[in-house]
């Protein structure tokens, strides 16, 4: 009986993308179409997706993924990214709450 090796979370970048990485680029893009419409509705969706955005990328990070095909590239600028929209949609969640009961 022959098994597979374990998935190694690493990018290479001289060879192409493997389905074995995982890369949450979706969440990147959910949160950037959040971004995008947080102009014309609440921003509580930029902040949960956001926030899960953070936390998978730090996950793929921690597996190995350095570079994401989003168009930031480097993960860490993708978590930054992330990260920065999620605490401006909690702050304005927050006060958009505030300001309904004040």
């Amino acid at each position: 009986m022959r098994s597979e090796p374990p998935a190694v979370f690493t990018h290479d970048p001289t060879r192409p993308y493997s389905e074995k990485e995982f890369d949450p680029l979706q969440l990147c893009i959910y949160t950037t179409i959040g971004v995008l419409a947080w102009l014309l509705t609440p921003a509580a969706v930029v902040a949960a997706f956001g926030t899960l955005g953070v936390v998978a990328y730090v996950r793929a990070r921690r597996r190995g993924l350095a570079k994401s095909r989003c168009k930031l590239g480097d993960t860490r600028l993708v978590i930054a990214y992330l990260a920065f929209a999620a605490l401006a949609a909690w702050v304005a969640t927050g006060a958009a709450i505030l300001n309904r009961f004040a």
